[in-house]
């Protein structure tokens, strides 16, 4: 009875140790607890594809899902609630290597800038592969690609009236 009570929870300890491993991203939203998104969460939203290239590519097919939807999960005032105050929001998103790169909430709003940006996990139907994936941002509408972020690893929804202002007095 010992021996298989240790063998499950040897399995158990393996299972859980691979679920860690498996490549995955934070949603964090405003005042929230951070959203840990792994492959099948991700592929279980609602899909989009856009067509882009960069650097002079022609466009080629990106998949996965709109910035907008993983907004909407990360409860980012959007639509009505973003105004006032909530204009100063933005989105940082961070990729395994460090490199951020941030979206103000209201160039990603429909009622404003309307700039459409994916979080994708497939090109031309095939997963990432280990150079772009596992999750890479794309930015059709970007005359340069250098907010098209791999290693994609956390996005986060942050406040912007609670910084500092140029004057140096907090908001």
């Amino acid at each position: 009875m010992r021996r298989l009570f240790a063998l499950c929870l040897l399995a158990c300890f393996t299972l859980a140790s691979h679920a860690a491993d498996a490549p995955s991203i934070r949603l964090i939203g405003i005042g929230k607890p951070a959203i840990i998104l792994d492959s099948a969460a991700l592929a279980a939203m609602p899909r989009t594809t856009v067509q882009a290239g960069a650097h002079g590519a022609p466009p080629t097919a990106w998949e996965g899902v709109s910035m907008l939807e993983l907004l909407h999960r990360a409860d980012a005032p959007l639509d009505q609630a973003l105004r006032g105050r909530a204009l100063a929001s933005f989105v940082r998103v961070t990729a395994s290597d460090g490199y951020q790169v941030v979206f103000s909430l209201s160039e990603l709003d429909a009622a404003f800038g309307a700039t459409k940006v994916i979080l994708a996990d497939h090109h031309e139907g095939k997963p990432l592969d280990a150079k772009d994936g596992p999750f890479r941002l794309i930015v059709p509408g970007d005359s340069r690609p250098a907010r098209w972020e791999h290693g994609v690893i956390s996005i986060e929804v942050v406040d912007g009236s609670t910084t500092t202002r140029a004057s140096g007095k907090p908001d």
